[in-house]
């Protein structure tokens, strides 16, 4: 019986040492797992720099400038080297985001749909602001406002385009359709310009209310922009008429 007594903690340390040796091996083997595990990967170099484009569009709309590169390059899960590398300086960085901001917002077949005569003038000038104005979402309505604030939309002539796109062809299809003499001819005068911009500018005011200054809209731009439509023709007809006289 002594004899028996003694072997039993010997048996013990033999299952101890089994339990630590089967953990140890356990440990080796999920470290070999995780070093043979695939690593998620890192995306391609080339989409790197829009990335980090993208993040500072976003800062820039709500913050405002002053965003520090750090903060953007932690946006858009890089280095502050890796920033630098990709998009230079800060003023790089910037115009970067104002080429986005500025660039592919038209549509060509908005061209076509403006002097469409084959439609009536008050269902183009409908169907064209609910497209445009519904191609702006709330980061991009805070940046032009921002941008417009430091003078860009006048340094882009972003109102010689305007005229030229929008306003200037509205002016002609609503001299065409108050009956003009030379309505395709005669120059556009600036306060012709001017009678555009009163639709132009309050068809914009509603994303201005809700996306800058937080403010609720009563209504959605489908139902909105052919109110607004409806109220300024028959007037821009009068106005036309007499501006044209």
């Amino acid at each position: 019986m002594g004899k028996a007594a003694k072997r039993k903690p010997a048996a013990r340390n033999v299952r101890a040492a089994g339990v630590k040796s089967a953990r140890t091996g356990a440990a080796a083997g999920a470290s070999v797992r995780a070093r043979e595990a695939p690593t998620a990967p890192r995306p391609p170099r080339a989409a790197t720099a829009p990335r980090i484009v993208d993040a500072a569009f976003r800062l820039y709309a709500e913050h405002g400038f002053d965003v520090p590169l750090a903060r953007i390059a932690a946006a858009a899960r890089v280095t502050p080297a890796v920033l630098a590398r990709e998009v230079g300086s800060k003023k790089a960085l910037m115009q970067r985001v104002f080429a986005q901001l500025f660039a592919g917002r038209w549509k060509p077949e908005w061209d076509v749909l403006l002097v469409d005569r084959r439609l009536p003038l008050e269902e183009r000038l409908a169907r064209f602001y609910v497209e445009y104005r519904g191609n702006i979402v709330r980061d991009g309505a805070r940046l032009w406002t921002r941008a417009g604030l430091l003078g860009l939309h006048k340094k882009g002539d972003f109102s010689g385009t305007l005229a030229r796109r929008i306003l200037v062809p509205m002016i002609r299809e609503l001299r065409h359709e108050a009956g003009v003499a030379d309505a395709a001819t005669r120059e556009v005068t600036g306060r012709e310009i001017e009678l555009a911009q009163v639709l132009h500018g309050a068809i914009a005011f509603p994303h201005t209310r809700s996306h800058v200054f937080d403010m609720t809209v009563h209504g959605t731009l489908e139902e909105l922009v052919p109110m607004m439509v409806r109220v300024w023709l028959p007037g821009a007809m009068l106005e036309i008429r007499r501006l044209n006289a």
